[in-house]
């Protein structure tokens, strides 16, 4: 189930801002002046749909509209109770008279989220307490509660706190709904996260290192328990082929497969998933006869049945890598299972004549801005989820944005994602200004 349109009334107390979502071509472009709300209504929709729904009481603003391609509309709005707390309401249908659910804000004792808020205030750098019951995050100006700072940032940091307010007796046209929208926010900052045993900040490049190298373990490791299987049943499995045969394979066959079967395993080899076999000899048996031509077929049919578990990361890092080789000057990009990234010199050369490694500490801020933009939205996007991404221009020249929106586009198709972008940037707009909803203040 996807968004198509994101409206939001009265924002900040002044703006109308309606956005279309292009489905079709997976990817719309929000712009307009600073102090209009783009990145407040990326954090609106992500926090909404994320069950962070305490974020709306920082938040002033009549109506959230969100409609669906299936034309139905949700329009949430506030209300407060008896105890004069803030929830949402989510009403069905634009006439409003459908039905209703009431989100309910988490009940806890105050001093619960007040120690928690303090925890997160003293980890994360960027927040500041410019009173005793107030946290401001320095970057964006927001001021939080205790309560609002915990929701925010409690997953963030290492707390025993299950982030994100409950769903209680929600009704089924919400609920239904509601849990197959997948939102994921890319923010300004990028370039450190938490350690999720630590209270020190690391580089989320270190992080993403270790991850795809733990990700290609595993794939190996599924690979060699598939390998066993089919070695295994292999001799069965030939008896029954032998006895079932019909057709002879011809040699035209055999080596079509052959050179198949070698094209795809120098594609893995080249992005890290294996080394690369070859395998050319086996034809170089004199006028084989039809029996080993049905062994040797049978080999090269499990070999692309044990090659298949790599068929999606293979996919994904290739593109990684072009991506990213495409950019960096004077060095490239390899993965491996054990190191992950790879960073090696192409003008540097060591002492043995081979091009130096260089340390992944040592790229620039727009360098890693780049790398982990992409890795995140090819390995950890869900297929048909929707990606917001706050001004992607951060860091990147100008002829790294003038590329962005071509390598969008081959993310797209391949992860099937659909992306709003909020910008400043002509050059990542680039020849793309029928993707772009422009925010219009008051005038």
């Amino acid at each position: 189930m996807k968004l198509s349109r994101v409206e939001v009334k009265n924002l900040f107390g002044v703006f109308n801002h309606n956005i279309n979502i292009n489905n079709e071509r997976g990817i719309t472009i929000i712009i307009g002046e600073n102090g209009l709300g783009k990145t407040v209504i990326l954090e609106m929709i992500m926090n909404f749909f994320n069950k962070n729904f305490y974020y709306f009481n920082s938040v002033t603003f009549d109506e959230l509209i969100f409609e669906f391609e299936d034309e139905v509309i949700w329009t949430v709005k506030k209300e407060i109770d008896d105890e004069q707390s803030e929830n949402l309401l989510v009403l069905l249908g634009d006439n409003h008279s459908e039905s209703k659910f009431l989100i309910q804000s988490t009940n806890l004792d105050p001093q619960y989220f007040m120690k928690h808020a303090t925890q997160i205030g003293r980890i994360l750098g960027y927040i500041r307490r410019p009173t005793p019951n107030r946290w401001e995050d320095t970057r964006s100006g927001i001021i939080y509660t205790a309560k609002g700072l915990v929701e925010k940032y409690g997953n963030e940091v290492p707390l025993n706190y299950k982030i994100g307010s409950e769903i209680i007796d929600a009704p089924d046209w919400f609920a239904s709904r509601f849990d197959k929208i997948n939102v994921t926010i890319i923010e300004t900052q990028r370039i450190f996260v938490l350690d999720e045993h630590e209270i020190n900040p690391v580089d989320t490049v270190r992080k993403y290192s270790n991850e795809i190298s733990e990700r290609i373990k595993s794939k190996l490791a599924e690979s060699t328990d598939l390998s066993s299987k089919l070695d295994r049943t292999y001799p069965n499995r030939l008896v029954s082929q032998l006895k079932q045969r019909e057709n002879s394979i011809t040699d035209e066959e055999l080596n079509k497969r052959l050179n198949q079967l070698e094209e795809k395993r120098e594609l893995m080899d080249k992005v890290g998933l294996i080394e690369t076999e070859k395998d050319s000899n086996l034809l170089k048996i004199n006028n084989p006869d039809a029996v080993v031509k049905d062994v040797l077929m049978l080999y090269i049919e499990d070999s692309f049945d044990k090659l298949s578990i790599f068929n999606d990361m293979s996919e994904k890092i290739a593109l990684l890598l072009r991506i990213i080789n495409s950019r960096f000057k004077h060095k490239k990009l390899f993965t491996n299972k054990e190191k992950g990234f790879l960073l090696k010199s192409t003008v540097i050369q060591n002492e043995l004549g081979t091009y130096q490694d260089i340390p992944i500490e040592k790229l620039s801020s727009g360098e890693k801005n780049e790398l982990i933009l992409f890795y995140r939205l090819i390995f950890n996007t869900k297929e048909n989820s929707l990606i917001l991404i706050d001004e992607p221009e951060i860091s990147l020249h100008i002829s790294w944005q003038n590329q962005f929106m071509s390598d969008l586009n081959e993310i797209h198709k391949l992860n099937k994602l659909d992306i709003l972008i909020a910008t400043h940037s002509p050059d990542i707009i680039s020849n793309n200004w029928d993707l772009r909803v422009e925010l219009k203040g008051v005038e």
